[in-house]
């Protein structure tokens, strides 16, 4: 009868650990929300320093920054303030000359695309680009048009401020005004 009683209590507890483990990180979101991707595989477009082609890309399956981990967005200055977790992550990686592709997903839809491009980079880049060396000094991810910036006659679309980003920041007080 002891065992009974505690094989019944023991499959409860794990069974509420495993239900609370798997609980979705963003159930409390009242619309929704922003991660960053790096991606697995993608594409430039031709004639271009790095633009990347946002219908070839594939993304990998888990975020490297998941909205948890973004505590605010400035609009203002396109800048994204993220916890000490995710700076550390994104301390923790390698940055090439040539920089690391991501994406930034609304509702798990790509907005826009671009490259960790360290500011010890000799090389240019007209594309989106954050400077990931700016970690040193904070916890600020500063959204760029090209690197070292945008040149004269340069088009680069500009999607840091896109509806879904804002609204979704503005629903959770996240939004710098």
């Amino acid at each position: 009868m002891k065992r009974q009683i505690l094989f019944i209590t023991l499959f409860v507890i794990l069974n509420f650990i495993f239900i609370a483990c798997d609980k979705n990180e963003n159930t409390n979101l009242k619309n929704g929300s922003v991660e960053l991707f790096l991606l697995d595989s993608y594409k430039t477009i031709s004639g271009t320093n790095h633009q990347i082609d946002e219908r070839t890309i594939v993304t990998k399956a888990k975020a490297l920054v998941p909205y948890s981990d973004f505590l605010s967005y400035n609009p203002g200055t396109n800048t994204f303030k993220i916890s000490d977790a995710a700076k550390e992550t994104l301390k923790s990686m390698e940055y090439p000359v040539y920089g690391i592709p991501f994406a930034i997903k609304a509702n798990n839809v790509v907005i826009y695309t671009g490259y960790f491009w360290p500011g010890y980079s000799s090389a240019s880049c007209d594309w989106v680009v954050i400077d990931p060396m700016a970690l040193l000094t904070g916890n600020d991810l500063r959204v760029e048009l090209g690197y070292p910036s945008l040149s004269e006659g340069q088009i680069i679309p500009d999607h840091r401020n896109d509806p879904q980003i804002l609204n979704t920041f503005a629903s959770d007080d996240k939004l710098i005004k």
